[in-house]
Formats: C-alpha cells, structure tokens, sequence
C-alpha cells in the first residue's frame, strides 16, 4: 500500500486505496441496511398475523338464526359488522354501536375491550330485539366463529349465527 491515495495491490488487481476503501464502507452499510431490513420484516410478520379475508370491509347483517329460527335483517336497520386492519372491531345493533378490539383464531375472532353507547329501546320490533340479543353476545372476550365465501360471512356467537353480505371498506 502507497500511501494514503497509493495503489493496493491484491491478488493480481491493482486498486486506488481510496476507492477500496469507500467500496468496503459501502458493502458494509449495504450488509447493515439488508439484515435490518429482513429482521423487521421477520418481526412484522410474527407480530401480526395474516389477516383474514373479512378484515378492512363492513358486513351488514342480513340475517340472524337462534334457536332454530331464522329471521331477515332489513337493511334499513343499518345491523353491521365491522373489522379494521387495525384490530378495532365494530358491531351495530341499529340502536347502539358497540366497538373493541379483536384478535383473529384458528377459526374466527376474539373481542376485547369492547364498550357499547347508551342509547335505550323502548320498541317492539322483534327484528331490532334480535338484534340487540345477537350483537350484545360480542362481549369481552367472546369467541367467535367466522366462515367467509367470497362475499358472505357467517359468524357463530353465543347461540346466534349472522350471515352478513360485504357492503364495503
């Protein structure tokens, strides 16, 4: 090596020491950067599961079955679920609106952390009661079974089953 602009000689090939040495600085950045990069992706992926189909859509509830009975939902009512990619959780019972949190399972979802506004219902409207029944089953921590095909979404709580049609992020 000849000084500090001198040439470096390895292994036949002549460099300029200044370019090897900005070369070796850059490879070592480069290295640094890369196994940063991977390892939080690692972290990423391991922190937050793959997220199930019905996840970022709101799900109007078209129908509720319990005990042995099924019953149309109309869409007036405005009775949906909703699922953020962000783990908040949404139900509207057409009265009330609960929200939380959920975790996704093997087979559907976990709430947590749920609260519910205080509006009273003072009818008779044996949908709307249904409703009611149905989405307040969304306690904390209840399990819920979630079955999605292409645009429907049947999810089991308690002794109700919801079969909801995606409506939209």
């Amino acid at each position: 090596m000849n000084g500090l602009y001198g040439l470096y000689r390895r292994q036949g090939v002549v460099w300029p020491v200044r370019h090897s040495a900005r070369l070796l600085a850059l490879a070592g950045a480069c290295t640094l950067l890369m196994s940063l990069a991977l390892a939080a992706c690692g972290s990423a992926t391991s922190a937050r599961p793959v997220s199930p189909g019905f996840t970022g859509y709101v799900w109007q509830v078209v129908t509720i079955s319990h005990d042995g009975k099924v019953t149309s939902i109309p869409a007036r009512l405005q009775v949906a679920l909703r699922f953020s990619p962000g783990r908040q959780f949404g139900a509207n019972n057409s009265i009330n609106f609960h929200s939380g949190t959920y975790r996704t399972t093997g087979d559907g979802f976990t709430t947590s952390a749920m609260s519910i506004t205080g509006v009273g219902y003072a009818g008779h409207d044996p949908a709307v009661l249904l409703a009611i029944s149905a989405i307040g089953s969304f306690d904390n921590g209840a399990h819920a079974t979630a079955k999605l095909t292409a645009d429907r979404l049947v999810v089991g709580v308690g002794s109700y089953t919801l079969t909801c049609q995606r409506r939209g992020p």
